[in-house]
């Protein structure tokens, strides 16, 4: 074999390896998505990583806020969002809806507001049902959800009732579920797949549609 032909044949070589290891970064399972860098200060976000198909969604997620990037062609993606918040200083990091991340943020002190012992009592007839402890599993998509007996929906609402309105005013839900979000009229829900074990407590508040208001605390441990 000529010198010649020999350079020809470790050049294509050279070639097709560089070609496999880029398909290896472009066409890898939409699952191994990490992250390089977080940062979250004063409400500025910046996620850097890789990982997904060039193209494809990536979403970062805290129990409060979300923000997304599409990955490039190189594999990468960088995230950015102002207004950002993170109670429990946690984020998940999923690409294609399935979380495949879970992160703490450095230098992040977190700032939910603690759980009383003893949540507010009604200011009328709208009441959270009593709400038992759940068992949730790391991974796995679940869901909470809550309903309530004498809400007022149609005040002011005409011939369509109007949902309660939801809201967690103390503790945080499981990092990696969403919510709360309305179920129907007189109901609702966090849903979403939780990414960190442990023993989380949330205070959640209804509001009717004439201000009535209760709370009621929920214990969600994922394990």
């Amino acid at each position: 074999m000529s010198k010649t032909a020999s350079v020809r044949i470790i050049a294509t070589a050279i070639a097709v390896a560089g070609m496999v290891a880029a398909q290896a970064v472009l066409a890898g399972p939409a699952g191994a998505v990490t992250a390089s860098k977080v940062e979250l200060n004063n409400g500025q976000l910046r996620v850097e990583g890789q990982g997904g198909i060039g193209g494809t969604f990536v979403l970062v997620q805290s129990t409060t806020s979300g923000a997304g990037a599409r990955v490039g062609t190189d594999g990468r993606f960088k995230v950015e969002a102002t207004g950002f918040t993170a109670p429990d200083c946690r984020l998940t990091i999923s690409n294609s809806g399935t979380p495949t991340a879970s992160v703490t943020i450095p230098n992040c002190r977190p700032s939910a507001t603690p759980v009383p012992a003893d949540p507010a009592p009604p200011t009328g007839t709208c009441l959270i049902d009593p709400l038992p402890p759940v068992a949730l599993t790391r991974g796995a998509a679940g869901v909470v959800n809550f309903t309530t007996t004498g809400c007022d929906t149609t005040t002011g609402s005409g011939l369509t009732p109007t949902p309660v309105r939801w809201s967690v005013v103390a503790g945080t839900i499981p990092t990696g579920m969403t919510g709360p979000f309305f179920q129907g009229t007189e109901a609702g829900h966090i849903i979403g797949t939780p990414s960190f074990a442990g023993t989380y407590r949330f205070t959640l508040q209804v509001t009717d549609q004439v201000g009535a208001t209760d709370q009621e605390n929920v214990t969600v441990t994922v394990s």
